[in-house]
């Protein structure tokens, strides 16, 4: 293929699959049309600059000039919970995780892409997390120790939402949100011992996990020295502080 009087051999494994992977050949095509090549000497460029030279001032010029949208939904951070438990529920709601159904996207292969927990739908980030048939057991049982009979959940954002919608005290509303983030948390733990170490899935386990794991990070980062485990089983908060 002759390209700026150059002659281009592709050498590929396989053809596109699809009209996509065909729109972005030709796009890159496209792209390496335009370019002129010459016999000079290579340079880089800075073309943010009319000298041609990097300077962080160019940097913070662009910076300046951008217009800047402030996101529909912010995450908000627990304290109470370790990082890696709020950082893989910013990712859900983001839709981020490598589900089945995202691998898919991805063009990986999978061998399916059906549910490990329930194996009735493909297993997107909402299917597992909210509208599996294992997992709305563990929160039918959660939502019953934390005292909310109309938990009701559409989407990740509920789930993060939910101790906005609790009424109560500060410490409640934050406990509350703990062990949302919690859930999610057990609930991808569960999903890969189920895929990686063929585990059997066990609701009475994955919510003995939550209540369990939510009271250690709760007791060791909220400083309540008040706050047991009959308090926290009960979850009856009003008693902390």
């Amino acid at each position: 293929m002759g390209i700026n009087g150059l002659r281009w051999k592709w050498e590929w494994k396989r053809s596109s699959r699809n009209d996509v992977e065909e729109a972005k050949w030709q796009q890159f095509v496209s792209m390496v049309a335009i370019p002129v090549l010459s016999d000079g000497i290579d340079e880089w460029t800075w073309t943010k600059d009319s000298s041609g030279v990097y300077r962080v001032k160019s940097i913070k010029e662009i910076l300046h000039n951008a217009r800047y949208t402030l996101p529909q939904y912010v995450f908000i951070w627990n304290g109470w919970v370790p990082k890696k438990v709020g950082f893989l529920a910013w990712r859900a709601e983001l839709d981020r995780l490598p589900t089945r159904c995202a691998l898919v996207r991805r063009n990986i292969n999978v061998e399916s892409h059906l549910c490990p927990l329930c194996g009735d739908e493909p297993e997107s980030t909402e299917h597992l997390f909210l509208s599996c048939g294992f997992v709305q057991s563990v929160w039918a049982v959660i939502a019953q120790w934390c005292k909310l009979p109309n938990a009701f959940v559409f989407s990740i954002r509920d789930i993060l939402d939910m101790d906005v919608h609790t009424p109560g005290s500060a410490k409640l509303k934050k406990a509350l949100y703990a062990v949302c983030l919690t859930s999610l948390w057990c609930v991808w733990k569960v999903r890969n011992e189920t895929v990686f170490n063929q585990a059997s899935p066990s609701v009475q386990k994955t919510v003995s996990d939550i209540k369990s794991l939510s009271f250690v990070w709760v007791k060791s980062r909220s400083k309540e020295v008040s706050l047991d485990w009959e308090i926290w089983n009960g979850f009856n908060l009003h008693k902390m502080g």
